[in-house]
């Protein structure tokens, strides 16, 4: 049976992490190697100076570590340290949040634990759903997602990402993709459809704001599209799940016709 490691970005206490156990235990031997605290937009940074401390959880059924450092961090102990051999697969998600667009996959720690995955030599997806903004802002507050809506949101993406993970075991990923970007759009069917599409390539501006004498983050949803078209926003948008292949080598653009800058 395949083994299969769950990481993230929003750390120990997502709701989703019991739920991603259990559905994917019936595919093969699960473990987990999560930040102890959320790291959302850390993208793929690194813990260069400082001490990364593995604290072993018991309350999951499972191999599960929880570690003092990013989400790539973990990725990259739990794949050469943490267990004694490497995983066949490497889920990242679910992430309270969509990662769409490449203003967003960019910055996304659940993309880059994907990406460290994959640079380890070990295929990965990251998993991302788009939250109504009263679930995004019961989590921010209270670090929990309740209530009848979260509950079907939590489930009904839990089991899809299930499925996608058993065609994934049969098939592979597609030819070209060091990882895959599969964004929901919220609580979904079984027959909610889903699409191979671009990232929306976009742009945005200030991402702080001024507080005191210092600037805080705060995103203010200041997109620009640079390039209009099919993209896995309009598809979340429009109630359809993403899926885009991304590989690093794709950020290369064609040789200009003139001699290299001297």
């Amino acid at each position: 049976m395949p083994t299969l490691l769950i990481t993230n970005d929003d750390g120990v206490r997502s709701p989703f992490l019991p739920r991603m156990v259990e559905r994917l235990k019936r595919l093969g031997t699960v473990r987990m190697a999560v930040p102890a605290e959320e790291h959302s937009w850390k993208a793929k940074a690194m813990t260069r100076f400082g001490r990364i401390q593995p604290h072993a959880r018991n309350d999951f059924g499972v191999e599960a570590y929880a570690l003092t450092g990013t989400p790539s961090d973990c990725v990259n102990i739990a794949l050469h340290h943490l267990f004694p051999d490497k995983p066949d697969w490497v889920i990242s998600g679910i992430n309270i949040g969509w990662n769409v667009g490449a203003a967003f996959a960019v910055n996304s720690g659940t993309v880059g634990a994907a990406f460290e995955a994959a640079l380890g030599g070990v295929p990965a997806v990251a998993f991302s759903v788009r939250m109504p903004p009263e679930l995004f802002q019961q989590w921010i507050t209270e670090k929990n997602l309740a209530g009848p809506e979260a509950e079907r949101l939590l489930d009904s993406t839990t089991e899809r990402m299930g499925r996608m993970m058993e065609a994934l075991l049969e098939r592979g990923l597609p030819p070209g993709a060091m990882i895959l970007n599969v964004n929901f759009p919220g609580a979904v069917r079984a027959d909610t459809p889903a699409h191979w599409v671009p990232l929306e390539d976009n742009r945005y501006g200030s991402l702080f704001v001024p507080d005191g004498g210092g600037f805080i983050h705060r995103f203010q949803h200041n997109l620009t599209v640079v390039a209009p078209g099919p993209s896995d926003r309009q598809v979340v948008v429009d109630g359809g799940i993403a899926v885009t292949g991304l590989n690093l080598a794709g950020w290369n653009v064609p040789a200009p016709a003139q001699p290299p800058l001297e």
